[in-house]
């Protein structure tokens, strides 16, 4: 995404916040054991509000984590410093981020990679997960594959979060699936619900690409990384992974 991204707004910040404050238990489990493993710095990609970044740092390891949405980013900051942790965090994609050092550990949990939508983009992020890797570094990340497409297509779809004043976040969704490009696109739209009026509206054209497993193998080969397993990642029992699975989390080797 770009600086001034069209996603993750405030009012799909405070959403988000809402709705996923803490990152499932299986899947912390899954990233705490390989930043153990790791030994050494570790880096987030499009950390957003620190829901793993900020576990992984309350456990002492050196976690640092840039993001293009500065929305997402303030509340990451915030709860680091309640906290009192202490994060190197900025604001920036794959193609700007330039703060010195190389990794043990490069991870991107929760589908976030899929995200980057043209080749152009994934390749060159690809490149920098390389780049930044220690030699036997790993990368490490979740893609959602055809099995996520969201159904049925092309209706409005919507739930809501409360907030702790009592007022609400109302989230409505109009999804459409192109199956040559593989990219679902939803037009979101939130809405605050305060006093029987809506008080702030926000739109996004929010995007994902989605994968087949065999052509994301390929693609990570292609840039020099050697996938060593795939595991289901929903839940995230380190079971291996199959053609049934929505999402797929790959494990993989620098060469």
């Amino acid at each position: 995404m770009n600086k001034e991204s069209a996603a993750y707004k405030s009012l799909c910040t405070e959403y988000y916040e809402l709705d996923k404050p803490a990152p499932p238990p299986d899947a912390l489990k899954c990233y705490l054991n390989y930043a153990k493993e790791a030994e050494g710095r570790i880096l987030e990609p499009m950390c957003g509000t620190g829901r793993f970044l900020i576990p992984l740092l309350e456990q002492g390891y050196a976690v640092a984590g840039f993001d293009s949405s500065s929305h997402m980013l303030q509340v990451c900051r915030k709860k680091c410093a309640d906290r009192k942790l202490t994060a190197e965090l900025s604001e920036d994609t794959f193609e700007t981020f330039s703060l010195p050092g190389m990794y043990n550990l490069i991870f991107i949990p929760s589908g976030s990679f899929g995200h980057l939508i043209t080749q152009e983009q994934v390749d060159k992020a690809l490149a920098f997960i390389v780049e930044r890797l220690n030699s036997g570094g790993k990368f490490v990340f979740e893609i959602e594959t055809l099995k996520s497409v969201r159904e049925p297509q092309g209706i409005w779809k919507g739930r809501w979060v409360s907030r702790p004043d009592g007022s609400k976040i109302v989230m409505h969704v109009l999804s459409r699936f192109d199956p040559v490009s593989r990219v679902d696109e939803g037009l979101f739209r939130y809405e605050l619900w305060e006093a029987n009026g809506i008080s702030k509206t926000e739109v996004e054209d929010y995007r994902v690409r989605y994968y087949e497993p065999a052509e994301m193998e390929s693609l990570l080969q292609r840039h020099g990384l050697e996938t060593i397993a795939k595991w289901q990642a929903e839940p995230h029992s380190m079971i291996e992974a199959s053609d049934a699975d929505s999402v797929v989390l790959f494990e993989c080797v620098k060469k």
